[in-house]
């Protein structure tokens, strides 16, 4: 798409406005589609940073059940080897629920740096604008 517009341009070098006033009109276009990729980053970013927080309680949840099961194994000899099944078993889904945060997060540091790039993008395209159009 851009190489056509600026094939476009080009081939109307010829009339000075016609190609400022193309040109006018993408710099407008990049600076909506910025704003929207901005848009849909942020959005993102907050749905990864739900995923991250829910996913940090299910680690702290299922960190309570192991030390709970840890606890009833220490007290409770005859059914220590029950507790300590559910206390490893508590352990692996807090490591599963440990690694789903940690993967949220990245993905929330991956929105923030798309939805900061975005906003860049608008602000050089507002600041196009604005240098024509002051």
């Amino acid at each position: 798409m851009r190489f056509i517009t600026l094939a476009a341009i080009a081939a109307l070098t010829a009339t000075p406005a016609l190609a400022q006033s193309i040109q006018d009109e993408q710099t407008r276009a990049d600076y909506h589609q910025a704003k929207a990729d901005a848009e849909r980053a942020q959005v993102q970013k907050e749905e990864a940073q739900a995923q991250a927080g829910s996913a940090a309680v299910d680690a702290a949840t299922s960190q309570a059940q192991a030390n709970a099961a840890q606890s009833a194994a220490s007290n409770l000899q005859a059914r220590a080897n029950a507790a300590q099944t559910a206390a490893d078993a508590a352990r692996n889904q807090a490591a599963s629920s440990q690694a789903e945060a940690a993967s949220a997060e990245a993905q929330a540091d991956q929105a923030k740096t798309e939805r900061n790039a975005a906003l860049d993008r608008a602000a050089e395209a507002r600041a196009t604008l604005d240098s024509r159009y002051p």
